[in-house]
């Protein structure tokens, strides 16, 4: 079975075309009993027809992988653009930051939709996604040396981590009982960066090596794999005090992407569905006590429920109000960004300390202009089609979702040159949750930091172990060879 043939039995096909067909079908009778919302209940419907588009030819086919990318990015655009607004408009949240930004909706789910048939033609060009993922390096044929490098990064991480915790007032004791336990001696939030201190964010950044390190010893370990359970736990503990909810998605879905990669299985439906789910109540059980975690206040389990997870979840999902705001103010009240956004990635590394008059960040400039000052300081986010539009308009965003359609193909091509491979099989696992990031918080300096630290370890552990001559010493060796090779190639 390779990945691009993976075969939906008739069960599935009827249940996923079924259950399309009851969505449109409910927004389309909503029109009708509700006349004064129809113009928005067509936007919902015709939204849902187009990101539905590659499941509709999945399952008329049933040539349809669930870990395929379309999958998670088209339940992203769902429920942040037609389950999201349509809530927020039966509960009459016209408003965002006294703003009145409903009205704008039929205008923006036009461009939103010429942007997902976009992204769904940049990704079935499957002819430019292969030849890109052909020149794409190779990933190392032989298992050697990855255990030893996985541990230098994880032991790296590990005094990273607890440099910074140190210079945060923060104690691991803290980190891993959910802020219960454990001193303090700052006044700020657990896991909330200082702007301040450039060096001090980056020893932050370094939890996502231990991430990477975790799933290259949950794909290449064979023994102790009973401490994995230990570190998984460990690090679902810390990531969780932190409230950084895409941390817990990469780390819970990882793993499982991976092993049915690798068993070359697929899960039906109504398990993916259950898996959804689950993974929502965690989410927005999260969502109900990261502040607790955060501040080490006292936590009401009482108040946690599958209600009131699902009813924060669902509060989470509002990214499409400063999405509405981006399209009233620019160009009107704002010129466009005119690609300054992905620019200042160049000016992000310089410490504020050595450049006085360094530049705001654009994020920064397209809140407060779209929004206010209140909103700039309370971190508001906006989605990756927020940010193509505030740069280039509606063209902008076009070509902007055709990119990441395509890029999201790439990888996934990649993966289909390498199925038999652990080490794309890791990569393709920790790409796939990952995207719900890039669709989720359009500040691409943040996207390409969070990527950086998460996908390097990788990239440098295949680089590392391409080169045959680790295979053949002792652990002890290969660390200590991996080391300078790191110093070499760094």
């Amino acid at each position: 079975m390779t990945t691009s043939r993976v075969t939906l039995s008739v069960w599935d096909s009827t249940i996923l075309l079924s259950g399309l067909g009851c969505v449109l079908g409910g927004l389309l009778t909503v029109t009708f009993l509700r006349p004064e919302l129809d113009t928005y209940f067509l936007c919902f419907a015709g939204l849902t027809a187009i990101i539905a588009m590659p499941l509709v030819i999945g399952c008329v086919t049933r040539r349809m992988d669930p870990f395929d990318p379309t999958t998670i990015i088209a339940a992203s655009y769902f429920l942040y653009f037609v389950f999201a607004p349509m809530r927020g408009l039966l509960a009459g949240e016209y408003y965002f930051f006294g703003r009145l930004v409903m009205p704008t909706f039929p205008l923006a789910s036009a461009y939103l939709a010429c942007g997902v048939a976009a992204m769904w033609a940049g990704y079935f060009a499957s002819g430019i996604a292969r030849r890109g993922a052909a020149v794409l390096p190779e990933p190392p044929g032989s298992r050697r040396g990855v255990i030893a490098f996985a541990s230098v990064v994880a032991l790296l991480a590990l005094v990273a981590v607890t440099t910074y915790a140190h210079g945060a007032g923060l104690s691991w004791t803290r980190l891993l009982t959910l802020g219960q336990l454990g001193s303090t001696t700052t006044t700020s939030q657990t896991g909330v960066p200082d702007s301040e201190n450039v060096f001090r964010n980056y020893l932050y950044g370094t939890l996502d090596w231990l991430t990477s390190a975790w799933m290259l010893f949950y794909a290449f370990s064979r023994r102790g794999r009973k401490w994995l359970v230990v570190a998984f736990i460990a690090l679902l503990l810390v990531y969780t005090t932190i409230g950084f909810r895409f941390r817990i998605l990469i780390l819970v879905l990882a793993p499982i992407v991976y092993h049915y990669l690798r068993v070359k299985r697929r899960p039906g439906a109504l398990k993916v569905f259950a898996a959804a789910f689950a993974v929502i109540l965690l989410i927005g059980a999260i969502g109900l006590t990261r502040t607790a975690f955060r501040s080490s206040s006292s936590v009401d389990i009482g108040a946690v429920s599958v209600g009131s997870s699902s009813e924060s979840f669902e509060g989470d999902l509002s990214i499409y109000q400063p999405f509405l705001a981006i399209i009233q103010s620019f160009p009107r009240e704002h010129d466009y960004l005119w690609g300054s956004s992905y620019a200042y990635l160049l000016v992000q590394p310089i410490p504020r300390s050595l450049w006085s008059d360094k530049p705001e960040a654009p994020i920064r400039a397209v809140v407060q202009a779209t929004l206010g000052s209140d909103a700039a300081t309370s971190g508001v986010a906006y989605p990756n089609v927020g940010e193509f539009y505030a740069n280039f308009g509606a063209v902008g965003l076009i070509a902007g979702m055709w990119v990441f359609g395509l890029l999201a193909r790439i990888s996934y091509e990649y993966l289909s040159r390498h199925e038999n491979n652990d080490w794309a099989r890791v990569l393709y696992a920790v790409i796939f949750p990952f995207l719900v990031q890039v669709i989720s918080r359009g500040y691409f300096v943040q996207i390409f930091q969070e990527a950086s630290f998460l996908f390097v370890p990788l990239f440098l552990g295949m680089w590392v172990c391409r080169h045959s001559s680790y295979g053949n010493q002792s652990d002890m060796e290969r660390g200590s060879s991996i080391l300078k090779a790191m110093e070499r190639g760094l």
